[in-house]
C-alpha cells in the first residue's frame, strides 16, 4: 500500500482560506470593485514576483512553503474571473484600462518583487 503525502494539499487549502479571507477583507474594504480587483491582483503579483524569483536564485523557502503562500494564498487571493467580468461591466473604454492598467501594474509588481529577492541574494 502507497502512503501519500497529504502535506502539499494541505499547505493550499489553508493557504486558499487565508487568501480568501484577505480577499473578502479587501473587498469590504474597498467599496468599488473595480479597484479592490485591481489592488489584489496588483498586491498579488508582487508577492508572486518574491516567491518566483526566491525560488531561483535564494532557495531559501521550502516547496510547501512556497505552495502555501503562492499557490494557496495568492492564487485565492487574487483573481482572473473577476477582473474579465468587472471589466466587461465597466464599458469598453474603463474596461480596456482597467486590463491594461492590471497588465502594467501586474509587470511592475513582479518586476519589484524580483527586485526585493535580488537585493537579498547580495547582502
Amino acid at each position: 500500500m502507497v502512503k501519500e503525502d497529504f502535506t502539499p494539499f494541505l499547505a493550499v487549502a489553508f493557504g486558499g482560506f487565508i487568501g480568501a479571507v484577505l480577499r473578502y477583507l479587501t473587498d469590504t474594504a474597498v467599496v468599488d470593485s473595480l479597484p479592490g480587483t485591481l489592488i489584489v491582483n496588483t498586491v498579488g503579483c508582487f508577492f508572486l514576483g518574491i516567491f518566483m524569483y526566491e525560488s531561483m536564485y535564494l532557495g531559501r523557502f521550502s516547496r510547501t512553503t512556497r505552495q502555501f503562500c503562492a499557490v494557496g494564498i495568492i492564487g485565492s487571493f487574487t483573481t482572473f474571473s473577476a477582473l474579465e467580468v468587472q471589466s466587461f461591466a465597466a464599458g469598453p473604454v474603463l474596461g480596456a484600462v482597467n486590463l491594461v492598467a492590471t497588465f502594467l501594474l501586474g509587470f511592475a509588481a513582479i518586476w519589484c518583487g524580483r527586485l526585493v529577492i535580488l537585493h537579498g541574494r547580495f547582502d
